[in-house]
């Protein structure tokens, strides 16, 4: 007996190994390929939502920490990326942020008002103008969509956007949307700021 459970412990053994050439290796899990492509997307996400509470808390000082070391940053009032933006250098943020300077950023839709005010008071009153820590988040898309001309991919063809986007009321026929888009752009492993736009339904 004891004989015969020997070999037939033997033919186990040997009926479970795996031969090499015909093994089935298992292959990568589709939903690990998409947390590879889809990484990018949460970091930058994360980012914007710490960003948009900074502004909201009015914590410019911190605000200044994701501002590109290079570029700076710069403002649009609307859509339209323009070299006639105003723009600060990192260092010029944080010297001018907490200053009664005032700048010129543009001109108002409509109006044609010229909008000068301090760099504190255009993130508060135009930058923030609505709590956007509401708004809907889109990543490398833009959901609001007007008459007037939107250029941000082209003027930052390598950049990484994310629309924060607030709907319209059926009041005003949703043409009262607004959006406050981030720009991106990355150094290393580090994304840092290179814009802001607002952008809103203009005549």
């Amino acid at each position: 007996m004891k004989i015969n459970a020997l070999i037939f412990l033997v033919v186990l053994t040997g009926c479970n190994k795996v031969d090499p050439n015909t093994a089935i290796i298992p292959k990568a899990k589709p939903d690990t390929l998409v947390k590879k492509e889809n990484s990018e997307e949460k970091t930058i996400i994360n980012i914007n939502t710490e960003i948009i509470n900074l502004l909201k808390q009015g914590n410019h000082k911190k605000l200044s920490s994701y501002i590109h070391p290079k570029k700076g940053i710069h403002f649009s009032m609307y859509s339209f990326v323009s070299d006639k933006d105003k723009s600060f250098s990192k260092a010029d943020f944080e010297k001018y942020i907490d200053a009664d300077e005032k700048f010129t950023f543009g001109h108002k839709d409509g109006s044609g008002a010229i909008y000068t005010v301090s760099l504190k008071d255009y993130l508060k009153d135009w930058v923030y103008k609505k709590d956007f820590s509401m708004a809907k988040v889109n990543y490398n898309n833009f959901e609001g969509k007007g008459n007037s001309l939107n250029n941000v991919k082209e003027k930052y063809p390598n950049a990484v956007t994310v629309e924060n986007y607030l709907a319209g009321t059926v009041e005003y026929s949703y043409m009262d949307w607004n959006s406050l888009i981030l720009v991106f752009e990355k150094i290393d492993d580090q994304y840092y700021l290179v814009s802001i736009c607002n952008n809103q339904w203009t005549v």
